[in-house]
Order: C-alpha cells, then structure tokens, then sequence
C-alpha cells in the first residue's frame, strides 16, 4: 500500500515552530519497545530496555551498541534518549515525521539519515515504512513506526559471528543495514517486474481477462519506487563526501559500494515504470482498437440499411402509376436482398469486413 499523506496529517504539521517534537504518525503503535544489541569481537548481548537509565552507559562503554526502537506513541521516551545521547531536537522531529523524504544531515556528534524500507505484502502491495538512523561513535539507534523489518539476517550474522559485523565498528553496522534496505529493494522491484510481464502477457494473449486498474496500480508503485531512489542515490553520494570522524576510512570502498547498489536502483525502477508507461499504452491501444471495430461493423450494418431504408420509402409511397407494382412483395424483397449481399461483396473485396 503506497503511503500518502492525508490533509488532517498535514494540517497538524502546518504553523508549527521548527523543532517542534510530536507524533505526527497515522499508524501510532500503542507503546514503544526498545531492544538493544551489544557486541564486540568476543562478546554479544541481546535484550530489551525496560528502563531508560540502562541507556546512560551505553556511549562511554566499548561494545557496539544497536538499538531497535520500534513504535513512535511514546515522545516521552523519544526525548528523553535524544537527551542522553545527545541528538538535535531537529532530528527527533524528523523522526517522528513518518512522511519525510530521505535524507541524510551530519551533526558533530553523529550522523542522522532516513530511508524508505520497502517490501511486498501478502496480497502483492508495495509496503513503504520510514526508518531513521543516528550513527555514533560507538552506536546506531533506528527508529521504526512498528515491529518487523529486514534486518533479521544482519542480527543472525552478529549472533552467529558471521562476516566482519562483529569485529567492525558502528558505521559498518549502519552500512550493512542500509545495505540490506537497498538490497531488498531488488526483491521488490523483481516481484513488480513480473507481475509486469505477466500484465502483458494476459493483454496480448487474452486482452478480455486483462485489468486496466492492474496496470495503473502497477505503474504508480513504480512511481513511488523511482521517486524515494532519487534522494538514496543522494545520500549514498553523501556518504562517500561526508567528512566526520564516525566514518572511518576502511569503511569507504564499502559505501561505494552503496553507492552504485543506489544507482542500480534508480536505473532498474526507471526501466520497469517506462515498460509499464508502455503496457499501459499498449491497454488504451486494445480499447480505442475494439471501440473501432465496434464501430466499423455498426457502421457497415448502418450503411447496408440506408439503400433499404431507401427502397422501403420509395415503395411505401402511395401513388397510382408505380410500375414496380406488379413485382409485389417478394419482387421487393428480392431486390433489397440482392442490394445488402452486392454492397457485402463490395466491402468484403475492399477489406473492410
């Protein structure tokens, strides 16, 4: 289900200051749950936070920390862990905005970006949900509007010690999630990529069983994939300028890769919504061409009758010296049947039947 703002939404947003902190969210989970992952190359911690003063340690200690936020209701406790760790009011707002275009802001003392998780519903709707990321030193928080995500094969490579996530610092854990996010945008648009070709396939085969409102529904989620891949590819470009001190050099060569995982989106998400640009062309086509068909055999049957409907006036008439009189009915009617088969011959020897 593509996500659209409504006006009640927006109207709360309008005419409020700059750092205003609140839940602007249409989908409020009844709490917030907060679990948090610590690691290094040896140990590993999971759990969840019941009590926020657990949060005080967690930038002064030498694990990588990861905490999961998943529900945006309580703004309480959204403050409260912007205190500790120090984050802009304005990135709290933006956090709460599950509307906000993708981005990514550097602050002295962390790094704040939003990306679109997408993926495929059971009933085949694109699904879109804001996460936010702040990277810090030693940790990276994410915000979620609700429990359920992609991450779970980055939480089994930490458990199971798989890869360099665990001997890596905190910005190659933001890498690898939003690596992940990037990735799983490949399983959608290859989910979409074939409901389009079977679209097309149902249009040129059997074009009576064919859906228009399929295919326009199809266009718009590509749409929507193209539009939140513009600001990725922005941000992933923005990675490899950004100068802070939370990226480290070794981790470089691996957000270009990011880069070009971006690129590759945009330029896959543009081929398939031309493709379905085309299709839906193809749909308008097969209408105008049967709406035309229609009107060609009504148009023939129109045109057979007129010389008939001429023969009917001019022997309707009531005059006393017709000489085809004598002919009676049948003679009339074999002469209007001979009319409609030689104006048949006519059309069918002029392709037109």
């Amino acid at each position: 289900m593509l996500p659209f703002v409504k006006r009640g939404i927006a109207e709360s947003k309008a005419g409020k200051p700059p750092g205003t902190i609140a839940n602007f969210s249409p989908d409020r989970a009844k709490e917030t749950i907060v679990e948090l992952i610590e690691y290094d190359a040896v140990e590993y911690h999971e759990k969840e936070i019941t009590d926020l003063a657990e949060l005080h340690g967690i930038r002064q200690n030498q694990h990588v920390s990861w905490l999961c936020f998943y529900g945006l209701n309580d703004v309480e406790m959204l403050k409260a862990t912007a205190e500790i760790f120090n984050i802009n009011s304005l990135s709290v707002e933006d956090i709460l905005n599950p509307d906000h275009r993708p981005k990514l802001e550097a602050f002295d003392n962390y790094l704040f970006i939003i990306v679109k998780m997408i993926d495929i519903s059971d009933d085949g709707r694109l699904v879109s949900e804001q996460v936010s990321f702040v990277i810090g030193e030693n940790y990276v928080l994410t915000f979620q509007e609700k429990p359920g995500d992609v991450f779970d094969p980055i939480r089994e490579r930490l458990r199971k010690k798989v890869g360099k996530l665990r001997g890596g610092a905190s910005d190659y854990l933001a890498l690898s999630l939003i690596d992940i996010i990037i990735d799983n945008y490949f399983v959608v648009l290859e989910c979409l990529a074939e409901a389009l070709e079977d679209l097309e396939v149902i249009l040129l085969k059997t074009p009576e069983d064919f859906n228009g409102n399929d295919v326009h529904e199809l266009k718009m989620q590509l749409f929507y994939m193209r539009k939140i891949s513009w600001p990725l590819r922005e941000i992933a470009a923005a990675l490899l300028r950004v100068e802070s001190p939370i990226i480290k050099p070794e981790s470089r060569i691996y957000f270009r890769d990011i880069y070009d995982h971006a690129v590759h989106v945009l330029e896959t998400s543009e081929t398939l919504r031309e493709v379905s640009i085309g299709v839906y062309d193809l749909y308008i086509s097969n209408i105008s061409l049967r709406m035309n068909e229609v009107m060609r055999t009504l148009t023939i049957i129109a045109t057979i009758f007129i010389p008939l409907t001429f023969i009917a006036g001019v022997y309707g008439m009531n005059f006393e010296n017709m000489s085809e009189l004598k002919w009676g009915y049948p003679g009339v009617w074999l002469v209007m049947a001979a009319v409609a088969f030689a104006m048949l011959a006519f059309f069918r020897r002029r392709n037109w039947l």
